[in-house]
């Protein structure tokens, strides 16, 4: 046990198919959705704290490492007609998520065009108008200004595409991840 990561001495591996499992004890199903969403399970947001677990969970468990959730609920409380709803409800947010996420990244390749066009633009024009305007002080600091204005929006296209994209493209995959992970309900021990 000395000898390995981290991460595989707090999560369990099933041995049955060598996923990770993320555990999480429930008083009730409803546990799972957040408490002020009125909505049917099927279309119940997540508990706002069970998300940020999840994202943590699975940041923690390297991506290659396939997952599954244990929902752990008090000894004979299970209700195996509504965990069917539960599952569904539980796809639905993070099918949800995807989506939003998806477009949050469509937006994003919008604005490093948007940048990229504007960084060019301004200093294509800068270039071809510097010869035309003349050498006066003022012309040759607005010039200057137009120069350094396309390489700022250049620059911020390339930030987005550096940090911002790569982390928009991590947590699809996490949330890819967590919606194919099996959900599997279990009773928690009676002595727990």
């Amino acid at each position: 046990m000395q000898n390995q990561p981290g991460f595989q001495q707090v999560y369990s591996q099933n041995r049955a198919n060598g996923r990770y499992v993320i555990e999480i004890a429930l008083d009730q199903y409803s546990d799972i959705f957040n408490e002020w969403d009125p909505a049917p399970f099927k279309r119940r947001d997540l508990d706002p704290y069970l998300q940020q677990y999840l994202e943590e969970s699975s940041d923690e468990i390297p991506l290659r490492y396939p997952l599954e959730i244990c929902f752990q609920l008090p000894q004979k409380s299970r209700d195996r007609p509504l965990e069917k709803t539960v599952c569904d409800g539980f796809q639905n947010c993070l099918a949800f998520r995807l989506y939003l996420l998806s477009q949050e990244q469509q937006r994003l390749n919008r604005y490093v065009l948007l940048f990229v066009l504007a960084g060019f633009s301004l200093i294509g024009s800068a270039t071809l108008f510097r010869d035309r305007l003349g050498e006066t002080i003022l012309i040759s600091t607005l010039v200057e200004g137009v120069v350094v204005s396309g390489w700022v929006f250049l620059w911020e296209a390339v930030s987005l595409i550096i940090f911002k994209k790569r982390e928009l493209r991590h947590r699809y995959r996490s949330y890819q991840r967590l919606q194919q992970a099996p959900i599997i309900f279990a009773e928690l021990p009676p002595d727990a």
